[in-house]
């Protein structure tokens, strides 16, 4: 198998491949799949944290119960976090219109070609024929801020009727940009770019990744429609604890600067145990410093558990509920729970006013930084006295369950001048609204985003309640808290790799947009330069903005190396390509053996390969999708140049002989 590297800069395709096919590509392992394995090395990082609403077994008749519920039990939140793995089985299954918010320890960003990938444990009919899948399909959304999610445009050309059973497959090519159309071990990807006209969306800055279960049911109101307005038809019913899209993971392929996320697992603590400090003291986890204040009157502040009750109040060992996280776990919990979190404890005016005397986090270096957020969760105790009140406090909603009661987080940052932030308030429980059936309590792990608190030096947390006497609140003033998101200082991060550049001899000056080679949390600041070029008797180099153009010096030829770099708070990033310029007498197969010639170099409108009878050629794109294939009949194969995006591609030639490879250009 020989590789014949080619840069276009306009728009290639094979013949016979339409612009649909390059959109409604057939499953992983067919030619022309774009899914991504997941063991691809293109794949940066994957999910760190999830937020998940569970859905119905039935939509269309809740009453349907599997396993004691209603709703889908399959799997476990922490399941989907971490590397896509090749099975059935390892999924959280979202149930009909459930969803899944993701975070990641590092923004997605926009680069070149698919951005991420969804993963699912789709499966082809008959088996191990790739042919039609078992695929049950969700939409996907992103957001930078985690309040505008904006949905990738999806269309789904499968016939609107019949309804498709709950054991039907579906043809994958009659899917776009819908997550579930590959088997399992293989991600549909998403590129930003599909959604580059959005409004109020930083596309460089990807914080969350919003998968939503595709409701197959054809019938109004459950049916859940596409872009086009196309109703999706997918199987269904799937009347399990294992209904609806069944998330394994979510890879990042082009990312920005990594976060640095206080898991608090690197910390030493025994199996459904706590530790509950006994003096004044701070504790250490990654760059957050957690402080516990001691007094012979009070304790409040930060303790560490991996306590596990989520059912029961213990007034003998009340450390077995107010100690525990009723997610039985932390952020990366098991389905048999464990892992740590911090359990917050604020001080109550039972023996005077501490109001002004919340709970702090700060950083163990004193620097101020900015935070992106973290995950947070009732205690047990907490938890079960708002559902089911207690000798001390009420139940929320009371009897008739009309009351407007509420829990609250109340989060503010001290900055390095000493001034404070504005107050982020996040609801632990809210029975506010005139419609009981939006009444809630956190029961899961849910994302409270700090990102516009700017730069501080410390984090202050408090918590009110509705519920609340003169001797400060009934509520048991507790939280638990995983995953602090810690933003370090920016710096460039490079995206996607500048292309060298192939031309012959006197050619024109040529532009180079270099604006998605960098990126940084906050790129605004990003200072772009030429700082080497190896030969500047063969190219000249302007850099204006974010477009470097390159001049060639008349009747030279040879190469050059040049390096871009980009500066950010004093810390630099550089990227190198080659520049080529080519003497217009030389062969453009010269480098190749005599069987096989590409040409022409530079082409236009036609790019021709020649080479051996029945040899098999293939192009693919720079993540070895391919995009077109054919068998040469005769000893040519021929390609147009009119539809496929521009950049590089791989021309793979399969035959007897041991062809060499060779870069050519489209001008």
């Amino acid at each position: 198998m020989r590789k014949v590297l080619v840069f276009l800069l306009g728009y290639v395709c094979v013949s016979h491949i339409t612009t649909a096919q390059t959109k409604y590509t057939p499953g992983a392992g067919n030619p022309g799949s774009t899914a991504i394995y997941t063991d691809s090395s293109v794949i940066k990082s994957w999910a760190t944290g999830i937020e998940l609403y569970r859905g119905w077994v039935n939509i269309a008749d809740t009453s349907v119960y599997y396993n004691g519920s209603n709703k889908s039990t399959f799997g476990y939140p922490a399941i989907a976090l971490g590397k896509a793995i090749d099975s059935p089985y390892d999924v959280v299954s979202l149930g009909d219109s459930g969803v899944a918010i993701l975070s990641f320890d590092r923004p997605v960003a926009n680069g070149k070609g698919p951005d991420f990938a969804v993963y699912e444990n789709g499966f082809y009919t008959p088996a191990g024929q790739k042919g039609t899948t078992f695929s049950e399909l969700a939409f996907v959304e992103v957001s930078s801020d985690g309040k505008r999610f904006v949905r990738f445009p999806a269309v789904s050309l499968t016939s609107e009727s019949p309804q498709l059973g709950g054991f039907a497959a579906i043809d994958p090519t009659n899917i776009y940009n819908l997550a579930g159309k590959d088997i399992a071990g293989y991600g549909t990807p998403f590129d930003l770019d599909d959604i580059k006209d959005s409004t109020g969306i930083d596309l460089n800055n990807i914080r969350f990744v919003k998968v939503v279960d595709v409701v197959g049911n054809i019938n109004a109101p459950y049916a859940s429609h596409d872009s086009k307005s196309n109703i999706i038809n997918d199987p269904w019913p799937t009347p399990f604890h294992s209904c609806g899209f069944d998330l394994d993971a979510v890879g990042v392929v082009n990312a920005g600067q990594p976060y640095s996320i206080t898991t608090l697992d690197e910390l030493p603590l025994a199996k459904d145990s706590w530790w509950f400090p006994t003096n004044d003291t701070s504790w250490v986890s990654g760059l957050a410093k957690f402080r516990f204040f001691h007094d012979t009157n009070f304790d409040y502040g930060f303790m560490l558990s991996n306590n596990r009750n989520d059912t029961a109040i213990d007034q003998s060992i009340l450390e077995t509920s107010t100690l525990s996280a009723i997610t039985k776990g932390g952020m990366n919990a098991p389905d048999t729970g464990g892992t740590n979190y911090a359990v917050a404890f604020v001080a109550q005016n039972w023996l005077g006013d501490f109001s002004n005397m919340p709970v702090e986090v700060t950083f163990k270096d004193d620097k101020s930084y900015a935070v992106s957020g973290f995950y947070a969760t009732n205690c047990t105790y907490a938890y079960l006295s708002m559902k089911n009140g207690d000798m001390f406090a009420k139940k929320f909603g009371g009897t008739t369950g009309n009351d407007p009661d509420y829990f609250k987080l109340l989060i503010w940052g001290e900055k390095q001048d000493g001034s404070k932030t504005d107050t982020i308030e996040f609801y632990l429980a809210d029975f506010r609204s005139n419609d009981n059936s939006r009444d809630y309590i956190v029961k899961n792990w849910r994302w409270v985003d700090l990102s516009k608190l700017g730069k501080v030096k410390k984090l202050r947390f408090n918590l009110a309640s509705s519920d609340a006497g003169k001797w400060g609140m009934n509520t048991p003033a507790y939280f638990c808290l995983d995953n602090l998101t810690i933003i370090p200082d920016a710096e460039p991060v490079k995206l996607s790799p500048l292309a060298d550049v192939n031309v012959n001899m006197n050619a024109q000056p040529m532009n180079i947009d270099v604006s998605s080679a960098f990126t940084a949390y906050d790129p605004t600041g990003i200072t772009l330069t030429v700082t080497s070029n190896s030969n500047t008797g063969l190219v000249s180099t302007i850099l204006s903005g974010k477009t470097l153009t390159l001049t060639f010096a008349a009747d030279q030829q040879g190469e050059a190396e040049i390096v871009v770099s980009a500066m950010l708070n004093s810390k630099t990033v550089s990227d190198t390509f080659k520049v080529t310029v080519n003497n217009t007498t030389t062969s453009v197969h010269s480098t190749l053996s005599s069987n096989v010639k590409v040409y022409p170099n530079p082409f236009s409108s036609n790019l021709k390969v020649e080479c051996e009878t029945n040899s098999r050629v293939i192009l693919l794109d720079i993540y070895g999708r391919t995009v077109g294939e054919q068998i040469a009949t005769g000893n040519t194969v021929q390609f147009s140049t009119e539809q496929l995006t521009r950049g590089y591609y791989v021309l793979k030639i399969i035959d007897k002989s041991d062809n060499k490879a060779v870069k050519i250009l489209k001008q």
